[in-house]
């Protein structure tokens, strides 16, 4: 079912005056569908599927040739903003974690999952954390140990 929101010649001189590319493919498949034509073949003359000129016609009911601009909402939002991970490097400082190791810290501790390259890429490159290489630390070393070696040495 269509809506007509405007005449049919309106609906012809907007086509033609348009400039945005998605608009006016858009507006032009509402216009074949005003001519009398079907979903499918209209979708057919603007090499678009079916589902998309339904959608369209569904948004064009809705709001009218408004409903015809694409609504970008820019992507997924960050689940965890650059303060938090301020935070969570502050946290796990001199811990000796690998990337692995901070992804399952993040899960646990904030409930967000990460994948093992999205935490390298936060904290190799956004947050710039230095590369370090982890080691075992010798329980049976004194805490002196410095100091003795130099007392003997």
């Amino acid at each position: 079912m269509l809506v007509r929101h405007m005449s049919r010649d309106e609906l012809e001189a907007r086509c033609r005056k348009e400039k945005d590319a998605r608009v006016k493919e858009r507006a032009l498949a509402i216009l074949r569908v005003y001519n009398g034509k079907i979903i499918e073949e209209a979708a057919e003359s603007v090499s678009r599927c079916e589902k998309s000129v339904r959608n369209w016609l569904k948004r064009w009911n809705e709001k009218g040739y408004d409903g015809l601009a694409p609504e970008f909402d820019g992507g997924p939002k960050p689940r965890i903003d650059g303060s938090e991970w301020d935070k969570i490097i502050k946290e796990i400082e001199n811990k000796g974690m690998t990337i692995r190791d901070v992804a399952v810290y993040v899960k646990d501790s904030r409930g967000v999952n990460y994948a093992y390259k999205t935490v390298w890429e936060i904290l190799r490159k956004e947050k710039k954390v230095r590369y370090g290489k982890a080691y075992k630390m010798n329980r049976k070393r004194p805490a002196d140990a410095e100091g003795i070696l130099k007392k003997t040495g």
